[in-house]
């Protein structure tokens, strides 16, 4: 099997999803790259508004005002949370799903789970080198996902994005040769661990890990060696013995394969190995004035997409077909279904609540944080709570 080339994220219509055709040829599974790889074989990529303005309200008089008025009334008692400006009748823009991790996105979408709850969703793709975290600040798209370790420093430093939500586990993987010169996470240390990105979620998550195993991550105390290779060729490094481990944002196809061929071996992951796994991966991350000035309505979309997560947890099968057919992925569905064999679907609001503040208590010890976080203060502003108690 041969790379192909990287797919596109395509831009669709809360209509007629209209998505441009998959790359021909065999296409190796990606799995998330979350970010961190914005092209590259991963779990995420598999091979490859305005609200009533005073003009409508001069239109429609007071009738037009009342309306408004007993709407955002009506939504401000659900849960119990205050809607100051309501985006209800708003065009919501997340960011296209780009690969087989966002499944609960496409499902979501594709199902008509967002507009069963009322809502105009578009989606619309990321350019290659965009920042997503601060697009997603800006107003850019109302919200997106990813890794939720993403978010903490950007949020930390000011980017008004607030995380409710988790969608899944899984989507972090830690392999090593098949060959015993790494039996465990502590016999990395003094060894080469390959990732696509210094900053990104793999090496944030796996700190954690060294961590436990009383490895410093930390790049200056030299106890661990990180090495930045593009995603794709990330397996071959490791095969070839030019790095002793290879952490990646999400397994993608190559390596599960290099797993079932015999030559690696997963020795943790954030779904069921690591001692940290109870931390989910991705989560929903939404925009501050969007949440802050309607929290009804993204309560909606926070629900709506957690839904499209448990379908996808019920219907593998049909969800790889959906991810093949529809081209939001450039696979077969046979090789998109052995990536969401991986993961595990089971969107939680309030288990990535209780998760944050023990999560960012551990990673301030990793080095990835400043030393002075207030922990409960950043979980805090990381958080926004909108009543879902699922």
């Amino acid at each position: 099997m041969t790379d192909s080339p990287v797919q596109e994220p395509q831009e669709h219509g809360p209509e007629e999803p209209d998505p441009t055709p998959a790359p021909a040829g065999d296409a190796l599974v990606e799995a998330n790259v979350d970010l961190d790889a914005p092209q590259g074989v991963s779990r995420r990529r598999l091979l490859t508004a305005a609200g009533v303005g005073a003009g409508v309200l001069i239109a429609g008089g007071l009738a037009g005002w009342a309306f408004v008025r007993s709407r955002d009334k009506e939504a401000s008692s659900a849960n119990g949370l205050t809607v100051t400006k309501s985006w209800a009748d708003r065009e919501l823009t997340l960011t296209t799903p780009s690969g087989v991790c966002d499944a609960p996105l496409v499902i979501a979408y594709e199902k008509g789970f967002f507009k069963e709850a009322g809502l105009n969703v578009v989606l619309k793709k990321t350019g290659t080198d965009e920042d997503v975290t601060a697009a997603v600040g800006s107003g850019k798209y109302v919200a997106s996902n990813g890794i939720f370790f993403n978010y903490l420093g950007p949020i930390y430093n000011g980017t008004p994005v607030k995380l409710s939500g988790g969608l899944h586990h899984g989507c972090l993987d830690l392999y090593v040769r098949n060959d015993g010169s790494v039996p465990t996470v502590a016999s990395l240390k003094g060894k080469k661990i390959g990732v696509s990105n210094l900053q990104g979620s793999a090496t944030n998550f796996f700190s954690l890990d060294l961590l436990d195993a009383g490895i410093n991550s930390s790049p200056a105390a030299k106890q661990v060696e990180w090495v930045v290779i593009e995603q794709a060729l990330l397996p071959q490094a490791l095969k070839d013995g030019k790095v002793d481990a290879i952490a990646t944002g999400g397994g993608f196809l190559p390596i599960i394969l290099g797993v079932q061929e015999g030559w690696a071996k997963e020795i943790s992951n954030n779904r069921d190995i690591s001692a940290n796994a109870n931390q989910p991966c991705c989560a929903v991350a939404i925009n501050n004035e969007f949440v802050s000035e309607d929290p009804v309505t993204a309560g909606k979309l926070v629900t709506a997409w957690a839904k499209g997560s448990r379908w996808v947890g019920a219907n593998l099968e049909e969800t790889a077909e959906i991810e093949s057919s529809k081209h939001y992925v450039a696979g077969k569905p046979d090789e998109i279904l052995q990536v969401l064999k991986t993961l595990t679907f089971d969107p939680s609001p309030k288990n990535l609540r209780e998760s944050l503040q023990p999560g960012i208590a551990k990673y301030v010890k990793t080095g990835f944080l400043p030393a002075g976080v207030d922990v409960q203060a950043l979980a805090d502003k990381a958080f926004v709570d909108l009543g879902l108690n699922f």
